[in-house]
């Protein structure tokens, strides 16, 4: 009898089974290769981003979602971190996800260390000059331009809310309140619609306002770099609610994903009296500076979720939709449905 055969044949099929416990399932991202890479001119400078275009179009002209990333981070980062063009192709959209010059956007913070503020680049001209390009390859619904982003990416695109009016029908910030930066040159529309999702653990971006703080060595985070004042989480809800004629505010506790996870999420919903206008904000007890449930993938061995707080992809989505109804009913689009 070979011992080795009889072992292998006995204990080979258990330990394979013991080991499926540990390793970790990747979840469905549309590959980065399926992604069309885009180089173009916008205000002198060479600028780069990634789409994708559902191969089920449902539409005449499709709605477009911006994917911001956040400091220091990529457009292809943000394929796997959010997994939106699995969403595009669900729903039916057009997912850009660009690149900030030297990996920052100029979201109004006046950052004295970025390379990004200090050129003062003219990151809102290159969305605009983005849509017109992705126009000439599929028939874009200008009626239905939204953009999300983390951290840096959340607070540009408050600024494109902002400086964009025509553009972009609704956004959402992640881990990124409103900068006292950008209060000073804008001035709320009472027809653009927004949302946060914030961590009160959030150790770059404090969620009761003061100074956002940047590890200046990823393996030491004790060293930090100021980047910035913000208003507090309530305050900038405040903000986006400024231009309204008349407030209706509800408050409710919304359930982690993770069941096992006591502490309820704090949501506020804002509506104008008189208009389409919303603001929404989810408040995560012990919550970081991540993207709910984003797929944090950065080698073969090192990726996993991120958290069991919220369907970030989801709060995201709908809430577009929510923001353009009054569109849909026009125009019969599909879009979120």
């Amino acid at each position: 009898m070979n011992w080795i055969f009889l072992v292998n044949k006995l204990y080979l099929p258990l330990l394979m089974v013991s080991l499926s416990f540990f390793c970790k399932s990747l979840p469905s991202i549309v590959p980065v290769k399926e992604h069309k890479l885009e180089s173009i001119s916008s205000d002198g400078i060479l600028r780069s981003f990634r789409y994708y275009i559902p191969k089920q179009i449902k539409e005449d002209r499709l709605p477009v979602v911006f994917i911001l990333h956040g400091g220091g981070g990529t457009g292809e980062g943000m394929i796997y971190l959010t997994r939106m063009s699995e969403k595009a192709e669900e729903y039916g959209f057009i997912a850009v996800y660009p690149d900030g010059y030297a990996n920052r956007w100029n979201d109004g913070r006046k950052i004295p260390h970025s390379l990004t503020d200090k050129r003062n680049t003219k990151d809102v001209e290159f969305f605009r000059d983005m849509v017109r390009h992705l126009d000439t390859q599929i028939p874009v619904d200008y009626n239905r331009i939204h953009a999300v982003g983390i951290s840096n990416g959340g607070f540009m695109t408050q600024r494109l809310l902002c400086e964009a009016t025509d553009l972009f029908t609704s956004g959402y910030s992640i881990a990124a309140v409103t900068s006292r930066g950008l209060k000073e040159i804008c001035n709320p529309s009472p027809q653009k619609s927004i949302g946060f999702i914030m961590g009160t653990s959030d150790d770059v971006v404090p969620y009761q306002g003061g100074t956002v703080s940047i590890p200046s060595d990823p393996n030491n985070h004790s060293q930090r770099i100021a980047a910035g004042d913000v208003l507090s989480y309530l305050e900038s809800l405040e903000f986006w609610t400024s231009s309204f004629s008349c407030k209706e505010e509800t408050k409710s506790k919304r359930r982690h994903l993770n069941k096992f996870w006591k502490r309820d999420i704090q949501y506020t919903k804002i509506t104008d009296c008189h208009s389409d206008q919303l603001v929404e904000g989810y408040l995560i007890p012990g919550g970081g500076h991540i993207w709910p449930n984003g797929f944090y993938y950065q080698n073969e061995k090192q990726y996993g979720y991120l958290s069991k707080d919220l369907d970030t992809r989801e709060i995201v989505l709908q809430f577009f939709r929510s923001t353009y109804k009054k569109e849909k009913l026009v125009n019969n689009a599909s879009f979120g449905n």
